[in-house]
């Protein structure tokens, strides 16, 4: 149980929950976190696919067992959340690096494009998302998505609110492509939206539109 976070993308959580909070309440936290962890696992459903698994375990459930500890702890929920997105942008910082890696190689924004509806069919399955394309052009990637595996599992665990540090951490990320693909969106489910806009537009129209 006590390796329960670190093939997560919070490895250091315990590091900063001793660091944060006054002991013992730093060591309390993570340790209920990590129970929360586990129990969460074992009740989620995965639906046999792998994509959805790594989902959920490493990345959806971590940030929320800490979440839910926090507020069993007694942390206003505002400084909960605060202190969640603390952790889960420290993850997107790593993901913004492995991002600029990625786009550092030539015509970065066509190879992008040429891959990214295998990679949302692979990575987020019709069996946690609903996907729609509304276009692949040279100038903009544009999909929206109307149904979201973190949104509905959030309602599911009566959280809505914490979608939105999941949200956030796209735009840490992807920010990451820049300047060769710049990402914006209008709006998500998780904050009120009639869906999750993607855009990624070719660096080489950004300036023009």
């Amino acid at each position: 149980m006590m390796k329960a976070f670190e093939s997560t993308n919070l490895p250091f959580l315990r590091e900063d929950c001793e660091k944060e909070f006054a002991q013992p309440m730093g060591t309390r936290i993570f340790g209920r976190a990590q129970e929360l962890y586990h129990e969460l696992a074992a009740q989620a459903d995965d639906k046999g696919n792998p994509a959805i698994a790594e989902h959920l375990r490493g990345k959806l459930l971590p940030a929320m067992a800490y979440y839910k500890a926090l507020l069993a702890e007694g942390i206003p929920k505002n400084d909960a959340l605060a202190a969640v997105r603390r952790e889960t942008q420290k993850a997107a910082l790593i993901k913004k690096e492995s991002s600029a890696r990625m786009v550092r190689i030539p015509f970065a924004f066509l190879v992008y494009r040429m891959g990214v509806k295998s990679h949302m069919r692979t990575n987020f399955p019709m069996e946690g998302w609903e996907t729609e394309w509304v276009s692949n052009s040279a100038r903009e990637i544009h999909f929206n998505l109307h149904r979201c595996l973190y949104w509905d599992l959030c309602r599911q665990q009566g959280c809505p609110e914490l979608c939105t540090v999941y949200c956030e951490n796209d735009i840490t990320a992807f920010s990451g492509l820049l300047p060769k693909i710049r990402f914006e969106r209008s709006g998500t489910l998780g904050e009120g939206a009639a869906c999750c806009d993607f855009h990624f537009i070719n660096g080489k129209y950004a300036s023009r539109d």
